[in-house]
């Protein structure tokens, strides 16, 4: 049987502080041993028993199984040596200790049931040899008259009792010491996990974001590039509002992405410090798409400026973002395009309709789900955690319609006129 693991750090030392213990047993019996030596044993016989009896002591805490299988080796060398008693059967009452804190569920059973066998034998063991014991509790002794026998199988039932219980209170006290020990490791692991689980969140979060800010920029501008080319050359105006648009929209992706970063994955967030996100700021992300290319409806329906508030408010602009960028991408780029941003007493709801590109990955034939890349599947990830949708849907003549609602109880809003 292997050693109890929390002997595990020090094996030598337990080891040697238990057989200088064994020791110190041992010298002592042998300095009294011709106080209680009588005619039937002899210093050799001593000896013998005494180095069985060193040796579980040595092991007690270490091997408690094999401590307790020498001490009962010990007690018959001793018995069969015809051995009085002495202070080497202190040694017994070492192993109990340690065998009933270190020893194993068995070898715990085995020693509490040694302390009645063991104490019945004792006291037959000593009246048999008419033991010292005898002399000082029997009838010569202080005590006049007979003593019971029970009371001297009494005597020596506690003396080996003791010990066996102070080794199953430690044995108690240590489990319940390592219990906490175990839960609060528990805990701390637990609090790494959630913490990695938070980090990955967050970088997740982050990708994503960045990926809505930047691609839908690069989109804008290079719609906006391509509309370049038919401004007619002799309009100086034109040319020059295209070319601010794009100078406007790389510098407000370029402050996104900015205070993304600062913020760390923003949209993970507590409520509370998320800035709200207006009507406002939505109608100036589909007026940036209409500016960039021609041939683009916009229809708003819904009075005065609704502020959003928390994750709703992160996930209907960033569905708007994808749902525009989406558009741009793969719509066919003289092809109307039609947004609608509609406000009600339920829903913000943005539906942007465009025409496929013909012959192209994202035509008229091709299915919805195989239109649902990273982006969308960012946006409708946001939008279905708070109580919102996406709807995405093939329209006849090669048209394709996405529809992304957030209810507006769940954006906690507030209205101003």
């Amino acid at each position: 049987m292997s050693m109890h693991p929390s002997l595990y750090r020090s094996p030598t030392s337990v080891i040697l502080v238990d057989a200088m213990a064994g020791a110190v047993i041992g010298m002592l019996a042998l300095v009294l041993y011709p106080i209680t030596a009588f005619d039937g044993g002899d210093l050799l016989s001593f000896l013998a028993s005494g180095l069985l009896m060193l040796a579980a002591v040595a092991l007690r805490r270490f091997r408690p199984a094999i401590a307790l299988a020498l001490v009962w080796l010990a007690t018959i060398a001793h018995m069969t040596f015809g051995l009085d008693a002495g202070l080497l059967q202190l040694g017994i009452l070492a192993v109990l200790v340690g065998a009933a804190h270190y020893g194993s569920r068995t070898v715990l059973v085995l020693s509490g049931v040694s302390v009645p066998v063991g104490s019945a034998i004792a006291v037959l063991y000593l009246i048999s040899v008419e033991s010292w014991v005898w002399d000082v509790f029997g009838a010569g002794g202080p005590m006049l008259g007979a003593v019971p026998l029970i009371f001297i199988g009494g005597l020596i039932f506690s003396a080996l009792a003791v010990p066996w219980l102070i080794g199953l209170l430690a044995r108690a006290f240590r489990i319940s010491r390592e219990s906490r020990e175990r839960r609060a490791a528990a805990e701390r692991e637990a609090q790494r996990s959630a913490e990695l689980a938070h980090h990955e969140r967050a970088r997740t979060e982050l990708a994503r974001d960045v990926h809505d800010i930047v691609g839908h920029s690069l989109a804008v501008i290079v719609a906006q590039a391509e509309s370049v080319r038919f401004i007619d050359s002799s309009d100086s105006t034109a040319v020059r509002a295209a070319v601010q648009t794009i100078a406007d929209t790389a510098r407000r992706s370029l402050e996104d992405v900015r205070a993304v970063l600062e913020t760390t994955g923003a949209v993970s967030s507590d409520v509370s410090g998320a800035a709200p996100v207006t009507t406002e700021a939505l109608d100036r992300l589909i007026d940036d798409v209409a500016a960039a290319r021609p041939e683009v409806r916009v229809v708003r329906r819904g009075d005065g400026v609704v502020a959003l508030h928390g994750l709703a408010a992160t996930a209907i602009y960033r569905a708007t973002q994808e749902l525009l960028t989406n558009a741009l991408r793969h719509g066919a780029s003289r092809a109307p395009l039609e947004v609608e941003r509609t406000i009600d007493a339920d829903a913000v709801v943005v539906r942007v309709t465009n025409s496929t590109v013909p012959g192209g990955d994202d035509d008229g034939a091709a299915d919805v789900d195989e239109r649902t890349g990273t982006g969308l599947a960012g946006a409708r990830a946001r939008l279905d955690a708070v109580g919102g949708r996406l709807d995405l849907e093939e329209l006849p003549g090669g048209r394709f319609r996405a529809c992304a609602r957030v209810p507006l109880e769940s954006a906690r809003i507030g209205v101003s006129s």
